[in-house]
């Protein structure tokens, strides 16, 4: 009886590893589409330009508006360059790190996967950041047209596809 299940077992093991190829990059591709539909309703909601930033060397993808710097002046208040001496206030470190936004939603990619390539109309500002890829979503529902390429370790590859007018994400799993 024994037996005849390791023989069964190892018949049918190959099958059912075949099912698992390509589950993380399933999960980074759903991923990044509820990121991006998230972007653009809440861009539309809050009404102000939101911006989808994934670290590529990190495989960490976060949401976020524009972070807000406060007046250098003092106003009577804590003068911000105080702030920063005593460490409560980040300097311009941090917004090289994270592109100026501050992060609302993030979540990290598997680490097997890696950016093959990606592809938009860059603007000046994006320049700035070599690590890191921005994708704006603006309050009247549009956003930046992009295509990134994401891979596995093994080969396995999928290409997302944004579409700028209506928000849709294509996705297409290549080998």
């Amino acid at each position: 009886m024994l037996v005849l299940t390791l023989v069964i077992s190892g018949i049918a093991l190959p099958y059912f590893a075949g099912a698992y190829k390509g589950t993380k990059l399933r999960a980074a591709s759903r991923t990044i589409t509820r990121m991006a539909r998230y972007a653009r309703s809440m861009a539309i909601l809050r009404e102000e330009t939101l911006t989808v930033v994934l670290n590529h060397e990190t495989m960490e993808i976060y949401l976020g508006a524009k972070a807000e710097t406060a007046a250098t002046e003092a106003d009577g208040e804590l003068d911000q360059s105080v702030l920063k001496r005593l460490g409560y206030v980040d300097g311009d470190e941090s917004s090289s790190e994270t592109g100026g936004i501050e992060k609302e939603v993030h979540r990290f990619l598997p680490d097997t996967l890696s950016v093959r390539e990606f592809e938009k109309d860059f603007r000046e500002e994006d320049e700035e950041y070599d690590d890191l890829y921005l994708v704006r979503y603006f309050p009247n529902g549009q956003s930046e047209w992009f295509i990134l390429e994401l891979e596995d370790n093994r080969g396995l590859g999928v290409t997302l596809e944004n579409d700028p007018i209506s928000g849709k994400i294509r996705s297409e799993f290549t080998q």
